[in-house]
Parts: structure tokens; sequence; C-alpha cells
């Protein structure tokens, strides 16, 4: 597919040639004005300007491209229960060996990797029976909805890991293109666009990587949820903002009430104070949620109540 700009209906045919692993070429004269750039390039393949200052500017927002001559084992796993993980082939398409391993609790079948039939047993624990199993020197923790961007992506990983001395390492989470405005601004947040691989104190399993032999070595607590919070919390972790990966969820205020309180009850096992540790306290966090709602439109308001419950619940 050829893009000639990034306006709302280009970035509508971007999202669905990514949902379908098409390839996406763009022609680009401006920049949109509503979105910044450093979000949007990442997930075209390959781009054009009549511009020159334009083009020379924008390149370096591209994702990683391949170089030849990499030799990098990695096994990427991935638990999934639902559907056939959206982001194989683009783990197919890297420039180093990666074999994909999918954790499956239930009927699993892609087509050409590695399914091990697993029981769902919590987070921790389950990806730990993918990395007992991988075969390459390192293993990728990556989600069944995410899609890694750039064929240069997975050894980006590998070599900041070790160039910079670290255990494990993550990239950065880029929002699908209709991601509305209070996604797009935490995953900002949570995994900024600009900088150099730098020393960080989380992980995030949704595009993460470590030596398999660390993981054996140390292995991943066996809890429900937020083992990467759990296991990042003792060991050296690196941020590479380089590394890109599509992912991002519709706001739902069920699915936010559930994976609020969860992790702060993780949080809590940690021995940290609760966030909202009383009723009171909760009736005095309400005025917070204005401005998101103000910013996100009245549909935000259930889910800022429901991200408030759970963190109240989480923390009881």
């Amino acid at each position: 597919m050829r893009l000639t700009g990034l306006d709302a209906p280009e970035r509508h045919r971007l999202e669905a040639a990514l949902r379908e692993g098409e390839r996406v070429d763009l022609t680009l004269t401006r920049l949109p004005r509503d979105r910044p750039a450093d979000e949007l390039l990442p997930l075209v393949d390959a781009l054009e300007s009549p511009d020159p200052d334009l083009l020379s500017s924008l390149r370096p927002l591209l994702a990683p491209q391949a170089v030849p001559g990499r030799t990098h084992r990695v096994t990427a796993v991935i638990p999934t229960h639902r559907q056939t993980p959206l982001g194989l082939s683009a783990l197919r398409a890297q420039d180093c060996s990666v074999e994909v391993l999918v954790l499956a609790n239930g009927d699993v079948r892609p087509e050409g990797d590695r399914v091990l039939q697993v029981p769902w047993q919590g987070h921790g624990r389950t990806r730990q029976r993918g990395v007992e199993a991988a075969q390459g020197d390192y293993v990728l923790f990556t989600v069944d909805d995410a899609i890694p961007r750039g064929p240069g992506v997975v050894s980006t990983l590998v070599e900041a890991l070790e160039a910079g001395g670290f255990d494990a390492v993550f990239g950065r989470q880029i929002p699908w293109p209709s991601a509305d405005s209070i996604t797009r601004q935490r995953l900002r947040n949570w995994t900024p666009p600009a900088g150099s691989v730098r020393r960080m104190d989380r992980l995030d399993h949704v595009f993460a990587l470590a030596r398999r032999e660390t993981l054996l070595r140390d292995p991943l607590p066996e809890v429900p949820i937020a083992e990467d919070l759990h296991w990042g919390r003792s060991h050296r972790i690196g941020y590479v903002p380089g590394a890109p990966v599509v992912h991002s969820h519709t706001r739902r205020p069920g699915a936010l009430y559930r994976r609020t309180r969860d992790i702060h009850r993780q949080h809590r096992a940690l021995g940290e104070d609760p966030r909202i540790p009383s009723l009171a306290a909760l009736v005095r966090a309400l005025p917070g949620i204005i401005s998101p709602v103000l910013h996100g439109g009245p549909r935000e308001l259930p889910n800022q109540l429901a991200e408030l419950l759970g963190q109240w619940q989480g923390g009881r």
C-alpha cells in the first residue's frame, strides 16, 4: 500500500494495513497537524518526500531497518488464548534468527511456528514455561496483540542489552492510529519517544528481552499478573526508545477496573503503600478525574471511575 499523507483517512488505511501485515510506503509532503510525527513514522515501512530537508529530518523516526550479518538467536514467547498473534509476520521478517514459541491455552495453530499447549498458570509461571522450552540464547517476551516494527527491531534490543550491561531491556509502545487521546498520552509518558537507551526502574513484558540463561538462573515469580514489576525491581533494566512495537487497548470500564485492581494488589505485595488507602481517600480523589474527562469526553467518565475503584480495591 502507498499512502500520500497521514491525516485521518490515511491513518485509517494505515491501521488496516498494519493489522493485515501489509507493507506501507509513504510519500509525504507535509506533516499532520493533529499527531506528532514520532508516533506515526515508525508505523510505515519506507518514506519518500519531494522535500529533501523534510525527508532528512524524518528518516531517523522510522523503525529499525535490517542490518546484514546479524546472528543473534532469539526465541519470542507469546502467551495467547484468544487468537493467532498479530505480530507473527513481523517476527518472521527479522534480520536475525527468531524462533516463535506460542504458549497456547486453546485452539491456536500458527502455521510454521512452535506451539506449546500449556494451561494458564498466571503471567509469571506461564511465561517461565516458555523460557524453559526456548531454544534461543535470548528470550523476547511479547503479547498476542502487539506488532514489532522494523526488521531490525529485535536485534536493536539485543545490542542494547549487551552494550548497556542490562539484565533485561524493553521497547517503546506506540498506540494504534485509532487510539483515544488518553491512551496516546499515557503511552507517551510510559514509554517516551525521544532519547537514548537508559536505565529504568521498571520492566514491561509487552516487548522485552533478556538472556535465557539469566531467566533460568533467576526465574520469573509465580504471580498472577505484574511478573515484570516484581522481576524488574531486583534487576538492571534498560529502556530502548528506538525499538518500537504497536500496542494499545480500547479503554473499557470493566477491563480497566480488573487490571488496575490486580496490579495494585501486586504493588501492595511488594510492600508499597496503597495509592487510595480508604473510602475517604477515594472521595478526595474524585476531583482529579475532571481534567481527564474534559480532555477525553463524556465516555471517559466511567473509565476514570473504574480506575479509581480498582486502585482502592487493589490496595485494601
